[in-house]
């Protein structure tokens, strides 16, 4: 069918999660969609790579936990099974010089100052919280700096294991009042940062990928259309005309579903977004953050009794952890690298970033980790549809000033994405539920419309 003259319930633009959350729930109220990607594939943020030798490796999100619900769900809806994060052995903590392997007092004393101050916060309306100005005014590392527990050592650990490991920003960027909704969004920070019971208990087999594919398989044929990236939107006599790569489409209303820090420089909207809307989505900043998976002939790690797992106070990377998968011919050692340390690692040639990744994993890890075979890297900010990961976040001041402008629809132009979610708010299970949302307010806009 020619675009250019086709007519649609509702278009839904972006085919990560969100998107095609939106997308199966219209068409389980029997609304019509149809959903354009700009890239080859669906998955947006979630995207599995395998090698040569059939090893999968995921180079975008990869971990589900506990109340994650629809994610789970879905996996077993379309038959992909879970399991559990490899866990062979004890993790190991880089406090200044000092290799532990659990963490330290003064770490945990911290982290429980700041879970307290995060369940002070409505994630429906964080902005209404009684210091929200202060907080917001508040960075990271200002409140570390402000605390009376805890070493020099053990604050930066902790900068970096909340400001690095949940938003990929450094401790001085990150703002306490959108950190600690980030937080609360994902019911606590030993939910968030934990394997077991938390956030990366369970990967999937074939990788987050293997859902998306699957939604996208289960919507009527011709729904999903890849390689059409959407340059504009205008209203035109109550009906949404959407202009892509290939020509136009009319719909009803459209769900705007790509990354949230993507949508001013991606889309143009005629008559333009209401102001507060384009003010918020204008004070997001994509997360910095590049994933490196090196791959071996063994997970050796596991010999020396180490589970793979790493945090470091310090130096290149923030954080490792096993990314070995059930099909892999050898292991995975994953790496991350966030903030600060991200911005110096892209002015490296990729080889010689790959150096600097492995060279700083040497005290933890043994000369063999400077033995692999394969180093599997995608920086996600070098993505021209995606713009950064995790997710994107507000910085200092503001969340309280324009959070609330940030998820409201503009009209009949709804908005869906793991930004705009008020629970596991940056991930997946975020981002579909989001899309539910939208589809949800869609399907009531039109039967009010009906009525």
């Amino acid at each position: 069918m020619n675009a250019r003259n086709e007519k649609v319930d509702t278009v839904v633009i972006g085919a990560g999660f969100a998107g095609l959350a939106a997308a199966r729930a219209l068409a389980d109220d029997g609304i019509g969609v149809v959903v354009l990607e700009a890239r080859d594939r669906v998955g947006g943020r979630a995207h599995t790579v395998h090698l040569d030798d059939g090893t999968s490796v995921d180079v975008g999100g990869q971990w589900i936990g506990p109340t994650q619900d629809a994610m789970y769900a879905l996996a077993a809806e379309h038959g992909v099974e879970t399991y559990p994060l490899p866990a062979h052995g004890a993790p190991v903590y880089r406090v200044g010089d000092a290799l532990l392997h659990e963490l330290p007092a003064g770490a945990i004393r911290l982290l429980d100052e700041f879970d307290a101050l995060a369940a002070t916060v409505d994630t429906h309306a964080p902005w209404d919280h009684p210091q929200a100005t202060a907080l917001d005014a508040l960075t990271l590392q200002a409140w570390l700096d402000t605390r009376d527990t805890g070493t020099p050592d053990e604050k930066a650990l902790v900068g970096r294991l909340l400001a690095g490991g949940l938003k990929t920003v450094s401790a001085g960027e990150a703002s306490v009042l959108d950190l600690a909704f980030y937080v609360a969004s994902g019911h606590g920070v030993g939910t968030l940062l934990d394997a077991e019971g938390g956030a990366q208990q369970d990967r999937i087999v074939g990788g987050p990928h293997a859902v998306a594919e699957a939604i996208a398989r289960s919507l009527p044929a011709g729904s999903v259309r890849l390689n059409e990236p959407v340059h504009a939107v205008e209203l035109v006599d109550d009906v949404v005309v959407v202009h892509t790569s290939a020509g136009t489409l009319r719909a009803d209303h459209v769900i705007v579903a790509i990354p949230a820090a993507t949508v001013p420089s991606a889309i143009r909207f005629t008559p333009d977004l209401p102001l507060p809307k384009r003010l918020a989505l204008g004070r997001l900043h994509g997360g910095i953050g590049i994933k490196t998976n090196l791959v071996y002939d063994r997970p050796f790690w596991r010999d020396a009794g180490l589970s793979g797992q790493s945090n470091h106070s310090a130096g290149v990377v923030t954080e490792t952890a096993d990314g070995t998968t059930p099909d892999a011919v050898g292991g995975v050692l994953t790496a991350f690298v966030y903030g600060d340390e991200a911005i110096a690692l892209r002015r490296l040639s990729p080889d010689a970033a790959v150096d600097a990744i492995v060279e700083s994993l040497a005290d933890v890890f043994g000369p063999q980790v400077r033995e692999h075979r394969d180093a599997v890297t995608l920086d996600w900010a070098d993505e021209r549809w995606t713009g950064g990961c995790f997710s994107a976040g507000f910085g200092a001041g503001g969340l309280s000033r324009v959070g609330e402008d940030l998820r409201p629809a503009a009209g009949r132009i709804h908005f869906a994405g793991t930004e705009y979610a008020h629970t596991w708010n940056g991930y997946f299970e975020g981002a579909v539920g989001s899309g539910r949302e939208a589809a949800a307010a869609v399907a009531a806009d039109r039967r009010a419309a009906a009525a």
